[in-house]
């Protein structure tokens, strides 16, 4: 009996150990968690694909490009400096809302993003509207098969929408 008593033990103990991971990780953070901490989430997208059209006009990002593009999201504060980084970007930033114009921010910047074909790069300083996407920097080259562009944008949004 008590041998009985005593495999039934070792099952219900080997039960337990099994489970126990699943409850060690039910309280650990997810990316996101730390994403909603900060109030602003700057989202930077980038594609060996064209943009905006190549009319000369400044417009709006191209349906294909918001697409086609890699995102990278930064949860930011509505001040201060950062950088960001994935295998094909680099980003340094530093932000500032402008007084008197709620959801606008000064905008500097310094980037590179390499592609399959070279790199391209640039910097400056932008007015940003939160929600609103900018072309920051990209590049066009022509050939026999036609044109290849590489381009970055970016915004300002809220943690979980726009």
């Amino acid at each position: 009996m008590q041998r009985i008593a005593s495999q039934i033990i070792q099952r219900v103990n080997l039960l337990l150990l099994s489970l126990l991971p699943t409850f060690a990780l039910a309280g650990n953070s997810v990316p996101d968690d730390y994403v909603t901490s900060k109030p602003l989430l700057l989202e930077v997208r980038y594609c060996e694909c064209q943009a905006t059209k190549t009319d000369g006009v400044p417009s709006v990002l191209l349906p294909s490009f918001l697409r086609d593009s890699d995102l990278l999201k930064v949860g930011v504060s509505s001040e201060g400096k950062g950088f960001a980084s994935s295998s094909d970007l680099s980003i340094g930033y530093e932000l500032k809302p402008v007084a008197g114009s709620p959801g606008q921010f000064q905008f500097n910047y310094a980037g590179r993003y390499t592609t399959s074909d070279g790199s391209s790069a640039g910097n400056g300083e932008i007015l940003l509207v939160q929600g609103q996407w900018v072309s920051l920097f990209g590049s066009r080259h022509d050939n026999e098969t036609g044109s290849q562009y590489s381009n970055v944008a970016v915004r300002l949004a809220k943690p979980g929408g726009s």
